[in-house]
């Protein structure tokens, strides 16, 4: 689980790819498993291993004894990782079945349990095998992305504290790493900004951003902050604009009413903030 200490906040600039593991889990998953965990669905074939040396394979034999997890059902299909997964279908997916061997390898043991997929994301998030136990009580559904958005007004001290650049403007929002969609537009964002002067990136989880009941949300979510110095809001929010505006902020106008275009609000992706002003 992410702390509140320096691990728990980074620059994200020069980032070129993601990780080979997910941060914010305590078993090591890949991060070829992004769809798996942005939709709740592991698949028959997906294997998950509770050490990570364990992912390096030598001749068709696991280097290191460890515990695995291998989902027998559902079987698989083309699975995909939603921009924004609708709330009903979202609760189905956590709700949904799915059959795994609980394989200790050193030993050389294993045990097959029908569990949902909640329970199976919760074991590998908080690293309690108790959860792939059939009779444990169902697991709440983690809170996403929009309800964190929400809440970056509360996030303000935090970044306030963690920031270098004294003068300029911040933009703040929510990243999904699970999300292909999130991380583009993450990606977008950064370089719009950075023509526009000196760019630090901070970025923090729930947790370390203050933002309360942070253990209630999706575990791959965390809030970004980039700083551009020197640059004013207004220069900020025209390079945003540019990067963030899309057909879905346009609407059927009346006569004499202002072009979709200028509709554009800034506040449904982030929070801007001129400092040092």
């Amino acid at each position: 689980m992410p702390s509140s200490d320096d691990s728990d906040h980074d620059s994200t600039l020069g980032e070129s790819a993601l990780p080979r593991f997910f941060e914010g889990l305590e078993w090591p998953v890949p991060t070829a498993f992004a769809a798996a965990l942005a939709a709740f669905r592991f698949e028959q074939g997906d294997v998950l291993f509770r050490d990570p040396k364990a992912y390096d394979v030598i001749e068709g034999e696991v280097r290191s004894a460890t515990t695995a997890i291998q989902v027998l059902h559902p079987p698989r299909s083309a699975r995909v990782a939603p921009a924004d997964f609708d709330g009903d279908r979202r609760r189905t997916s956590w709700q949904s079945e799915v059959r795994v061997e609980l394989v200790d390898l050193e030993a050389g043991t294993s045990v097959v349990r029908s569990i949902s997929q909640g329970k199976l994301l919760m074991a590998i998030w908080r690293g309690d095998e108790s959860w792939l136990e059939a009779g444990r009580e169902e697991p709440a559904i983690p809170r996403g992305a929009r309800e964190l958005g929400r809440r970056l007004e509360r996030a303000r001290g935090a970044f306030d504290a963690m920031q270098k650049t004294k003068k300029g403007s911040r933009f703040l929002f929510v990243v999904d790493l699970a999300s292909d969609a999130s991380r583009v537009k993450a990606q977008a964002v950064e370089e719009a900004l950075t023509p526009l002067g000196a760019l630090e990136g901070i970025d923090l989880y729930p947790n370390a951003a203050g933002i309360e009941q942070a253990e209630d949300f999706h575990p791959l979510l965390l809030l970004r902050g980039l700083v551009v110095g020197g640059a004013s809001a207004e220069r900020v929010g025209q390079a945003l604009r540019g990067a963030l505006y899309s057909a879905s902020e346009q609407s059927d106008r009346a006569p004499g009413e202002q072009p979709a275009a200028d509709r554009f609000s800034v506040a449904r992706h982030g929070l801007l903030d001129e400092i040092g002003g």
